[in-house]
């Protein structure tokens, strides 16, 4: 398990350098630039929206500036990016760090170098290795969390061998 989980550990920390994954907000300018035609669509749709207000005779200038303001403050809100930082620790953790961080380890192939580093280590399960082998040749790929919860079953296994080695030794 320590070998699984340090190779994990690093590959993580290699995802989160290489997509800058830091935990801050930033603003993303994706949007506008991949949809220039709906942005400009929506600023029409603002100005008529706009002029209706402000000739009105029961909204006037007030409502339209509050109208500006919040359109301005929610449109901020919704183009700032973050991406969450990956942990180790969130891998199978079912509570609201999904809702931040999405269920990442599910859909992440775990990359090939690191698959061949587990197979090829020396402190790993034969049995681990087996079932890693079956999973990629039925699914094509493993992703973390497979990774993951054979090293977990794998160590409840022998804390439960322990145990049980542990009850039936005789008491001195």
């Amino acid at each position: 398990m320590d070998a699984i989980k340090t190779i994990l550990v690093r590959e993580i920390a290699h995802i989160n350098r290489a997509e800058r994954r830091d935990g801050k907000a930033r603003f993303n300018t994706e949007f506008f630039t991949k949809h220039p035609w709906l942005c400009l669509a929506m600023l029409i749709g603002y100005l008529a929206v706009g002029v209706v207000m402000y000739c009105s005779p029961y909204m006037g200038l007030g409502w339209f500036a509050g109208f500006t303001a919040f359109l301005l403050v929610v449109s901020a809100g919704l183009l700032m990016d973050i991406k969450p930082i990956y942990r180790y620790e969130d891998i199978g953790v079912l509570d609201l760090r999904v809702c931040v961080n999405g269920e990442w380890y599910f859909s992440r192939e775990l990359p090939t170098a690191a698959v061949e580093e587990i197979l090829a280590h020396p402190q790993v399960a034969g049995e681990i290795k087996n079932r890693m082998r079956e999973i990629i040749r039925n699914k094509g790929m493993i992703d973390f969390y497979d990774v993951y919860d054979l090293a977990r079953k794998q160590r409840r296994q022998q804390q439960a061998a322990r145990t049980e080695l542990h009850q039936h030794q005789p008491a001195h």
